[in-house]
This record gives structure tokens, C-alpha cells and sequence, in this order.
């Protein structure tokens, strides 16, 4: 018995591509159509830190209700007012670095606005308040007179009222 082949009837083994990349491509199909794509998870904790040193040592008295910002149309755009603090016009980021500044979330931030301004104005913001440390906001329709008058000025029928609720507390 002889198991060797022959010499002349040997036949070279051909490598087969197309069944190999119709594989790989059935594979492909199958892996990408099997996947999850997560979304990107959002953390609307923004770490702010809690009320510390500023409010250690203060009675219940001493600190105000609310924080009280006007917003007033003018001929630039939007005037800002936090408190007795004049902001400039537009400029809706410094509201919120101002009550980043200020930094007592248990007191709440009250934004009079001037009936003449647009919805997306005063969505600005109550936006720009929401991303501060603040967690408590009031909206409500604000008059000329009231907003030029030393004091705190009394919530009108018409008040909407948010918390800023993060994951982190």
C-alpha cells in the first residue's frame, strides 16, 4: 500500500476570498445589528457645594426670603437688576455667576419680569438661575413701579413657582 499522492495528480489548494468575505461581512451585519448604543448619560448634579461658613452663625431673621432679580425691557434689550446690583444688558451669564457668588441655596431666587418681555427672555433666565446653586425659583409679572421701589416687592396673582431638584440631593 502506498499513501503517498502521486506526483502528477497533486493539485494546489486554493484559498476561496469571496467565501471569506461574505463572512466577515455577514458577521458585521450581525454584530451591528445586535448592538445597544447607549446614550451619553447627563449629570445634573453640578456640585455645587451645599450653604456652609456664609449663613454659620446667622438667626433665622437675618437672611432674606428671596433673592429678588428684575428683569426690565429697554431699548438694548434686557436690563438685569439682582437686588441693588445692576447687570448689563443681555447678559444673562452674570446672573448666574452673581448668585454662584452669593452661593445660600435655601434662599429662593425671585425673577420679576417685565410683562413686555418675550417668553424666550425670561426663559433665558430662569435658565441662568436654574444653573446657579440656587434651587428655588419664583417667577412673576413685575410693574415699572414696583421694580424702581426699595423693598421687596409682593407676588402677583399670575407666579410660577420651580425647585431645581439635582440628583446629588
Amino acid at each position: 500500500m502506498n499513501f503517498r499522492p502521486r506526483k502528477d495528480t497533486a493539485q494546489e489548494v486554493a484559498f476561496q476570498m469571496t467565501a471569506m468575505v461574505d463572512v466577515v461581512f455577514i458577521l458585521l451585519a450581525f454584530f451591528v445589528l445586535a448592538s445597544e448604543f447607549r446614550s451619553v448619560e447627563r449629570d445634573f448634579a453640578m456640585g455645587y457645594e451645599q450653604s456652609g461658613p456664609q449663613t454659620e452663625g446667622l438667626a433665622p431673621g437675618d437672611l432674606p426670603p428671596h433673592i429678588p432679580v428684575y428683569l426690565r425691557r429697554t431699548d438694548k434689550g434686557v436690563g438685569i437688576r439682582i437686588a441693588q446690583a445692576v447687570l448689563r444688558d443681555d447678559d444673562f451669564d452674570a446672573i448666574r455667576a452673581k448668585l454662584t457668588e452669593i452661593n445660600v441655596p435655601s434662599i429662593g431666587v425671585r425673577i420679576l419680569a417685565d410683562p413686555q418681555l418675550t417668553v424666550e427672555q425670561v426663559a433665558r433666565a430662569i435658565d441662568a438661575v436654574l444653573g446657579s446653586p440656587m434651587k428655588q425659583v419664583s417667577v412673576s409679572e413685575d410693574s415699572p413701579a414696583r421694580s424702581t421701589a426699595v423693598g421687596s416687592p409682593e407676588l402677583t396673582v399670575a407666579s410660577i413657582h420651580w425647585e431645581n431638584v439635582t440628583s446629588g440631593g
